[in-house]
């Protein structure tokens, strides 16, 4: 007796370690410009659990230097990369246009984005004949770091030097839309040439006030403008094949579902920042700013400018169009939807 019980643990011993077997493993390339101790890191390591449950095992890899993770990827030696959406707009210009400047003004705006990233109904968008979006996450909202709180207003930014990541075209136009001096920089030294005083201006999420330290570049009359010009994500991008399809569908759910983590450790960065620093401006001053940042968007698709329509180019218009439609959902008030120039 106690042989057969042996002989039938014997048989059924692979169908017991199968899951196991069953977890592939994959090289997963995480650019965060901490590290491995950063939020972006630290929250996808969630992900990363999660997807052991469906199946496939992740070998994490953090990169504080996004070019290189990028290198790598490209290289063959990562399966997965997760990168700005600045970064991903080589691979898929669909998801790189949700930093589209002043396409998404609010975080009710970004939540309802996500749901919609996350449906079958956008999949096609996400794909392309070499590569596939397996889901995208809030990094935060992009504020204006000021090294002078008189800069709280749309013209007091004419003359003005700030930041232009290499490759940010619409940025660049949008700088020079408004008669302000762009300052070439990378991610990995933009809050560098703001601390030494190059540049009066730079664009970043909350966390880079502590992250990077960005407080030492603000002085003692700088702050951050309180109002949103962009939003920053951190998206998954693989090669088309590297994962099986059903993977790919529930990596994009599994994704969404990280939103109110991430929103968490986002407003927590934003709450740490001493309410003396936050530079609030007028009801005025906004809708001067939303005008100025939907007139940056409409110059760009109407310009036969060459250099305009370099900038142009960034942008999926199928993309603009859910992001009108979104900023008109959260607030159908807004004088652009029922604009004739519509996006």
């Amino acid at each position: 007796m106690r042989g057969l019980i042996l002989l039938v643990l014997l048989f059924a011993w692979p169908s017991f370690s199968t899951p196991a077997l069953a977890a592939e493993r994959k090289e997963f390339c995480v650019f965060d410009v901490a590290g491995a101790n950063g939020f972006v890191y630290k929250t996808l390591e969630i992900y990363k659990r999660q997807a052991v449950a469906k199946g496939v095992q992740l070998h994490m890899r953090p990169y504080n230097n996004e070019q290189k993770a990028v290198e790598d990827f490209e290289a063959g030696n990562c399966d997965l990369v997760a990168v700005t959406d600045m970064g991903v707009r080589r691979y898929n210009d669909f998801t790189g246009s949700i930093s589209a400047i002043g396409a998404v003004p609010r975080y009710e705006d970004l939540k309802v984005l996500m749901y919609i990233l996350a449906s079958p109904r956008v999949a096609d968008h996400l794909e392309t004949e070499t590569y596939q979006v397996l889901g995208v996450a809030p990094m935060g909202a992009a504020y204006l770091f000021v090294n002078d709180r008189q800069i709280n207003h749309v013209d007091a930014l004419k003359g003005k030097r700030i930041t232009v990541f290499d490759g940010h075209h619409d940025a660049r136009h949008m700088i020079e839309y408004v008669g302000a001096e762009p300052v070439d920089a990378r991610i990995s030294n933009f809050h560098t040439l703001f601390n030494r005083g190059d540049a009066d201006i730079s664009y970043a999420p909350g966390a880079a006030y502590e992250v990077l330290e960005m407080f030492r570049g603000m002085g003692e009359s700088g702050g951050i403008v309180r109002y949103p010009v962009g939003q920053v994500t951190v998206q998954l991008v693989a090669r088309k094949g590297a994962f099986e399809e059903r993977f790919v569908r529930q990596s994009r759910r599994l994704i969404s579902r990280l939103y109110p983590e991430a929103m968490r450790v986002i407003r927590q960065y934003e709450d740490a920042i001493p309410e003396s620093r936050w530079i609030d401006i007028s009801p005025e001053d906004v809708r001067a700013y939303q005008a100025m940042l939907r007139g940056v968007r409409l110059d760009m698709q109407s310009s036969e400018d060459a250099q305009v329509q370099l900038a142009a180019n960034a942008y999926n218009d199928d993309m603009m169009t859910i992001l009108r439609k979104v900023r008109c959902y959260t607030n159908p008030g807004a004088e652009e939807c029922s604009a004739s120039d519509r996006e």
